[in-house]
């Protein structure tokens, strides 16, 4: 029986002149060339003043929550099923999860849900898929 090769890249002529150009260009960093091209490109396309790219959503989670300022007795509203970064964002900075069930359907934070968690001591609303 053959096998099927498990979450193997699709990569064309194109990706490979990309690699090469890139290490030929001796920055593979995250604030490397086309990485820069892109910020520029989501920025001119979305009509928005700055665009940083981030590693991974729990990156860009905690940045979310360290820019919100949060701290003890703040809440941050998120969906019941997530990954756990996104509570410990909220949690390592002292701030409360509140938690919303989903949508069956589409295992999405059930937005009908959302208003009764609400309170004067909501901070944010974390809307994850």
């Amino acid at each position: 029986m053959p096998s099927i090769p498990f979450n193997k890249p699709f990569i064309t002529e194109k990706e490979k002149k990309y690699i090469v150009d890139i290490l030929e260009k001796g920055k593979i960093s995250g604030d490397g060339y086309y990485s820069k091209k892109v910020c520029q490109l989501m920025e001119s396309l979305f009509s928005i003043n700055k665009v940083l790219l981030t590693t991974s959503c729990s990156s860009a989670l905690d940045m979310a929550a360290i820019l919100l300022n949060l701290k003890d007795g703040d809440e941050v509203i998120l969906p019941s099923y997530t990954f756990v970064s996104t509570a410990n964002a909220v949690v390592l900075r002292g701030a409360k999860p509140v938690f919303v069930d989903i949508e069956e359907s589409t295992l999405n934070i059930n937005p009908m849900n959302i208003e009764q968690k609400i309170s004067s001591r909501t901070k944010a609303i974390f809307i994850v898929h």
